[in-house]
């Protein structure tokens, strides 16, 4: 599969991994359902001295976090990609003066079913 990370699950015990791309679709596998759009809007505050590291530390920790939020979103309808995935919105204000971090993350994508291609050789 293209793309890393996944979300956990599966009726049947199965991981179920789901692909993650901005692209219209994934190289070596076709589209069989187009299933819904997934949004997810995350806001965030906290208070500086019990966050690890840094604002860059912070905003990758959100990035990964709404990637997540997203995939497990798209798993939840049966989906097991993300095309078209697009953070549409993200702003961070370091508040040093008040010793806060604040965050927005607007994330969206179109969960969709996709198989490999069958190719001709694989056929019995």
């Amino acid at each position: 599969h293209a793309g890393g990370g996944g979300a956990e699950g599966g009726d049947d015990g199965r991981s179920c991994r789901v692909e993650l791309t901005p692209l219209s679709r994934i190289p070596g596998y076709s589209v069989v359902d187009h299933i819904d759009r997934v949004s997810v809007c995350m806001i965030r505050e906290v208070i500086k001295v019990n966050e690890e590291g840094n604002i860059s530390v912070w905003t990758s920790r959100l990035l990964l976090e709404g990637q997540a939020m997203c995939r497990a979103q798209a798993a939840a309808i049966g989906g097991n990609a993300v095309l078209h995935y697009n953070v549409d919105q993200m702003i961070v204000n370091n508040m040093a003066h008040k010793m806060r971090v604040y965050s927005v993350l607007m994330v969206t994508g179109d969960a969709v079913r996709i198989q490999p291609h069958v190719r001709a050789q694989d056929v019995p």
